[in-house]
């Protein structure tokens, strides 16, 4: 149930830095479970003056059991600016559910894999505050809507996120939609957290430190990329996310911790200093049962970084689950040579391999495959037809069901997997 809160001509969120007033809008989002469908307005509960610092509830967005209905309206201009400069933001209208959001700001997402133009299935991203500083859309400053092109399932990445959550790890929430611009239907997208300032306060007791981007970078005249990881010259090409500024030295500090334990025999004890290996044992671990090749200890990709200021240590944020479920050798990896530093430089270490081989077998506990397997089946029968209908969808209808299926035989098989791996009873 979504707490409604203060009528007021602003359709959404107005931002709370500072203890200004939020204006939330007074109607109800949906509750029948009907794409489109909106509930009554009901009576506030709060006034707009005495809301404070509070954030309206936005579970809502990430209610998952029903296909929820986005539409983005684009003027010719903006349409006309996104197809060519689709990662510069444009004006647009949006409603979520029947929830209008106004004058807001979209741009396409993606890179080398899953990038497609405005004329096809793009990724989207969303800023709810691009034009209207400071305003929130239910407490939210952004949403991410993923395509779902490298994944005929359209399931990875929430069946992903599921586990991510599951084994103990911050993650993302996750929801399912179909997408329509300018009253086109676009298929069926999932609506992905986006990892940002709002994500942080609801995550962490301190949201305060520096969060930088691990994606690679690419240069989308020549096509070049550079992928980003903790050794020398590669530490200032983080992009600091949320945080303050401090020119990458908390980055540069793992760096230097990396290159003085390599080798020495105690390469968890020094760069312990700096890293959390509590979380990241459990990350590693993670990411190696999701098959996730496209993550940061097989190709250096899709990862946030966090310093918690209540320690000082940095851990790694999971992202961009698209490429996961895939066995290492298909890309031409392998677990058993990781290419992150930070995973090369443990499995090289026999004290730190035997903490990560202890770390996968708590993660093997932690994911219940039963309740996963139930959700599956959910899952699929909520989107199944749409999945089918979604005549943008780059895979044919039998792959749809293969992919599918094979998310079903990957829950099993990884845990046995993972055990014959790293040697566990």
């Amino acid at each position: 149930m979504i707490l409604l809160l203060a009528c007021s001509s602003e359709p959404f969120a107005i931002g709370n830095a500072g203890n200004e007033p939020v204006a939330i809008e007074g109607s109800a989002a949906p509750d029948s479970g009907v794409p489109g469908d909106t509930a009554a307005p009901v009576e506030p509960l709060v006034t707009e003056e005495g809301v404070g610092d509070y954030i309206a509830a936005n579970d809502w967005i990430f209610d998952d059991s029903f296909v929820h209905r986005i539409d983005i309206q684009l003027s010719d201009e903006s349409f006309a600016l996104l197809r060519s400069l689709p990662y510069d933001w444009a004006p647009a209208d949006l409603s979520i559910d029947g929830v209008k959001a106004p004058d807001v700001g979209v741009r396409l997402r993606g890179k080398i894999g899953s990038f497609r133009t405005i004329d096809n299935k793009p990724k989207w991203k969303i800023d709810f505050n691009q034009y209207r500083d400071g305003r929130d859309f239910y407490g939210l400053e952004h949403l991410s809507l993923n395509n779902s092109v490298a994944d005929c399932s359209y399931l990875k990445e929430k069946l992903g996120y599921a586990i991510v959550g599951m084994a103990g790890l911050p993650t993302l929430r996750t929801s399912f939609a179909s997408v329509y611009v300018n009253g086109v239907d676009y298929g069926l997208y999932v609506i992905l957290e986006t990892p940002d300032k709002d994500w942080l306060e609801r995550t962490y007791a301190d949201p305060e430190g520096n969060f930088y981007d691990g994606k690679y970078l690419y240069d989308y005249t020549t096509g070049a990329f550079l992928l980003l990881d903790f050794v020398d010259s590669l530490d200032d090409y983080y992009q600091l996310e949320e945080g303050t500024d401090v020119g990458h030295a908390d980055i540069f500090a793992v760096t230097a911790a990396n290159t003085a334990a390599s080798g020495s025999g105690q390469y968890e004890a020094i760069t312990s200093t700096v890293v959390d290996w509590e979380r990241l044992h459990t990350y590693l671990a993670v990411e190696q049962w999701l098959g996730h090749n496209d993550g940061y200890a097989l190709n250096i990709n899709n990862y946030r970084v966090y310093f918690d200021p209540s320690d000082g240590l940095m851990e790694l944020v999971m992202w961009d689950l698209d490429y996961a479920f895939l066995e290492d050798s298909w890309w031409g990896m392998s677990w058993a040579d990781p290419r992150g530093v930070l995973a090369e430089g443990c499995w090289a270490d026999t004290d730190c391999r035997a903490k990560q081989r202890e770390a996968v077998s708590t993660v093997i506990e932690r994911i219940d495959t039963a309740a996963l397997d139930a959700e599956l089946d959910r899952w699929d029968a909520l989107t199944n037809d749409l999945a089918y209908r979604d005549a943008r969808r780059e895979c044919s209808a039998e792959k749809v069901a293969s992919y599918r299926q094979w998310l079903q035989d990957w829950l099993p098989y990884r845990t046995s997997y993972m055990k014959t791996y790293w040697d566990l009873p």
